[in-house]
């Protein structure tokens, strides 16, 4: 396949230790890519680069890849180097000339910038929408079993009286914060970076704010050397609030892990949600729960990993950078999933008020004793003193 730089002489391993991995991650922004030259294609008719005929004819191409693409038959293979190679040389075979003009203003650096934005602002909206549902599921379940006691823990030992209705409105509070780190990080990747170039900006007016208001950025991203620098700090942004959010999930998953074991026995989970052991036919294993509780680990690894490869380069674009689309993509399906699986684990966790009420023993109303002397005057010191004498004999 016919590569966008010159060297044709390039050694056949060389090449596949540097494309064949991330030509499997670049099948993911076909889509976005497209999406990004399409726009660029009108701005390059607006200042005289494309007629119309030409515009049309890349408009009729790119819509072409898409739907190749919605199909699964526009598939990157070994040799086609990457997928905006793959874009042009579809559209120069296919449509002639007009498909060398369309990189015209625009190096592969703002290129694949930009389709990784986009990917991100769709993938982040999907996220969002599923936080959301998981948050009102937890409301949900506040609601309908606020009513019954649970004991209340610290240090792993009874504290004070609780409710299974705080416990699940812990968690949707959770989220809410979760939600704004998430909205952040949205807004910080919500700028254009297409039409800054190779990281240096271009010698003629690209009409920046033109190609950025048609692919729904909020601004665009002005210094062209930032554009390139931003790269794996905007990443990491994003994985950090997916790691607040997979914290909410993980400490629900522990806690339905705990709740649910035989000497608490305070909740109990579908069997549809239970897997067995080989060995002991009584088991139900919450297996979906102990994966949900070491997910954030993954994406921690990657936060490490995106803010790893963007460390210690100099200003403007690094090889090295391609390495962070893995950990990126993978941290995005690694939440979105949890997300979802949370919501199904919620949905068949059930609360056993026999068992919830039973451990609701005298020692958990220590501290509501100790108050009902104070407020009759006791100094609270002394107070408490009198009500640890009883416990403690």
């Amino acid at each position: 396949m016919k590569k966008l730089w010159g060297n044709s002489k390039l050694n056949q391993q060389v090449e596949a230790f540097e494309t064949k991995d991330d030509l499997v991650l670049d099948q993911r922004l076909v889509k976005y890519d497209c999406l990004g030259s399409l726009a660029h294609a009108k701005m390059l008719n607006t200042i005289g680069i494309l007629t119309l005929e030409e515009l049309k004819l890349l408009n009729k191409g790119l819509n072409e890849i898409l739907k190749l693409d919605k199909k699964g038959q526009f598939q990157l293979v070994q040799g086609d180097e990457d997928i905006h190679t793959k874009i042009e040389n579809y559209l120069t075979e296919n449509f002639g000339e007009v498909g060398k003009k369309i990189h015209t203003g625009r190096s592969r650096n703002d290129q694949v910038l930009t389709a990784i934005r986009l990917f991100i602002k769709d993938k982040l909206t999907g996220i969002v929408s599923e936080v959301e549902l998981l948050q009102k599921s937890f409301k949900d379940y506040s609601k309908k079993y606020s009513h019954i006691q649970m004991p209340g823990y610290t240090h792993m030992q009874k504290a004070m009286p609780s409710s299974v209705g705080l416990w699940a409105e812990s968690f949707a509070d959770g989220l809410t914060d979760d939600l704004k780190q998430l909205q952040t990080a949205f807004d910080i990747a919500n700028q254009s970076p297409l039409g800054s170039g190779a990281g240096y900006g271009l010698p003629f007016d690209v009409k920046r704010e033109f190609t950025a208001k048609l692919l729904g950025f909020a601004k665009v991203q002005e210094n062209a050397l930032y554009c390139q620098n931003s790269r794996g700090k905007f990443e990491a942004s994003i994985l950090s609030a997916f790691i607040s959010i997979l914290q909410t999930i993980n400490k629900f998953a522990q806690d339905v892990l705990l709740f649910t074991t035989s000497e608490f026995g305070f909740f109990t989970v579908d069997e549809t949600l239970t897997t067995g052991s080989s060995i002991m036919p009584q088991k139900k294993n919450i297996d979906l729960a102990e994966l949900l509780r070491s997910k954030i680990h993954l994406v921690l690894g990657n936060y490490v990993a995106i803010v790893s490869l963007s460390a210690n380069l100099p200003s403007g674009y690094n090889r090295d950078l391609q390495d962070s689309k893995k950990p990126l993509f993978e941290s995005i399906e690694i939440t979105l999933n949890s997300l979802k699986m949370s919501s199904v684990l919620l949905s068949g966790l059930y609360p056993v008020p026999v068992k919830l009420k039973a451990a609701m023993t005298n020692e958990l109303y220590a501290a509501q004793d100790a108050l009902k002397l104070a407020k009759k005057g006791i100094p609270f010191r002394s107070a408490y003193k009198k009500i640890a004498s009883k416990y403690r004999r």
